[in-house]
């Protein structure tokens, strides 16, 4: 341990790599470490919102392949059982072939994860990404 730093391995798909030190590079880091160290605080910065309580605001963007049988069906399902937390639904045609949801939220905590792990569950679904934050007091 080296100045409340730690050292550790990670092991990655050469694939992931290359394209890592390749942003890296184009994004101009000097240093490989720095890149991973901001990679992961993005990580927990993205997630921490998961081991909250109480009420969250945001949104979740999700990129899915409209082809893909029943995925827009499925998707809709989901959302209208979950409209005590959803404020409103935006659909943006990406491609001939994708699509991108973007859902904004307001509500409890613990219905947004079930519906995140209900979203994140349907087969077509290529990313999903959220984004929340706790509602300040007032």
């Amino acid at each position: 341990m080296n100045g409340g730093t730690v050292k550790t391995g990670v092991a990655l798909p050469r694939g992931i790599m290359k394209e890592f030190e390749e942003l890296t590079r184009v994004l101009g880091y000097r240093s490989r470490s720095k890149a991973f160290q901001d990679a992961v605080q993005l990580f927990i910065t993205t997630h921490r919102w998961v081991g909250l309580g109480g009420h969250v605001v945001g949104c979740v963007v999700i990129v899915y392949d409209h082809e893909e049988h029943g995925v827009e069906d499925r998707l809709t399902d989901i959302q209208h059982r979950f409209l005590s937390v959803i404020s409103a639904a935006m659909h943006i045609h990406l491609t001939s072939t994708y699509c991108m949801l973007v859902i904004a939220l307001k509500g409890d905590v613990s219905m947004i994860k079930n519906l995140y792990n209900e979203l994140s569950s349907v087969k077509g679904v290529k990313y999903l990404q959220p984004v929340f934050s706790l509602i300040p007091n007032t």
